[in-house]
């Protein structure tokens, strides 16, 4: 607050303003921006494993290996999961060594990539993804507002692209992708694979689909399993769900949740 004070007074100084000036546009300059989100985020990822699995579990080491390899790239289209979200699946997936994974939502595929890229070097597991997919023509998609007042992008997926198409052809060995919508191919899914290690949303955010998806995956979660959510702060859905099922751990950072089941008494 007193920067900014200063800030503004100083602005309009004969030569200390377009010094100020010039400063604050370095600053503000998008590459820098970018760098900056992407040490916080990178911290926090590192304070939230700490809080998983220790300060001095091997977590850090594969979170530090996994944002120098190419699975973290960001030649990505829009509407892709962020740093963090792919920083914690990556590394969830490698320290909980899980057999099954089920995710829904896919748009390019970076949250598959980093799952499917952790799967890869654990030599086991499985990736079901669940997406009904929305194009998109031109450089970017509109937006809208939903009935529950958040903005949402009028599609995720480029025209003349499929689901998934950042995904590397040698990771696709271990992915099932499943074209449809959530409430209808879940429980067609969970009839086949009736037991689940971690389960990830980042599908439709409407209230209905996040309870049910919440639920559905609860029920068929292993013992100790993880569930997790983006934009668990569209709606009340997550912490209603948090409220009634008391998981033994449950942690959330900017719009991402994680819920540890409770291991059998």
């Amino acid at each position: 607050m007193i920067l900014h004070s200063l800030y503004a007074k100083g602005k309009e100084l004969p030569i200390i303003g377009p010094v100020l000036r010039f400063g604050r546009s370095l600053w503000r300059h998008p590459a820098l921006e970018a760098r900056r989100l992407f040490a916080r985020d990178r911290r926090a990822a590192h304070e939230s494993l700490a809080r998983f699995y220790g300060a001095g579990s091997a977590a850090h080491r594969l979170l530090e290996r996994f944002t120098a390899s190419p699975a973290f790239a960001r030649a990505f289209s829009v509407g892709h999961s962020g740093d963090f979200d792919v920083m914690m699946l990556y590394t969830l997936v490698r320290m909980e060594q899980p057999d099954v994974v089920i995710e829904t939502g896919v748009a390019s595929g970076r949250s598959s990539t980093a799952i499917l890229a952790a799967l890869a070097e654990n030599r086991k597991g499985k990736l079901y993804s669940i997406d009904l997919p929305q194009f998109y023509s031109g450089t970017a998609p509109g937006r809208y507002t939903t009935a529950e007042g958040n903005e949402e992008l009028k599609g995720f997926v480029p025209e003349g692209k499929r689901p998934g198409w950042l995904i590397p052809d040698e990771l696709r060995g271990r992915w099932e992708l499943i074209l449809g919508d959530s409430n209808a191919e879940l429980p067609e899914l969970f009839s086949r694979v009736p037991s689940v290690d971690m389960f990830y949303h980042d599908g439709d955010h409407s209230y209905g689909t996040m309870r049910f998806e919440f639920e559905e995956a609860w029920k068929r979660l292993r013992a100790g399993g993880l569930l997790l959510s983006d934009d668990i702060d569209w709606n009340a859905a997550w912490k209603e769900f948090l409220a009634t099922e008391q998981p033994r751990v449950s942690f959330s950072y900017r719009h991402f949740g994680i819920a540890r089941k409770a291991t059998s008494v």
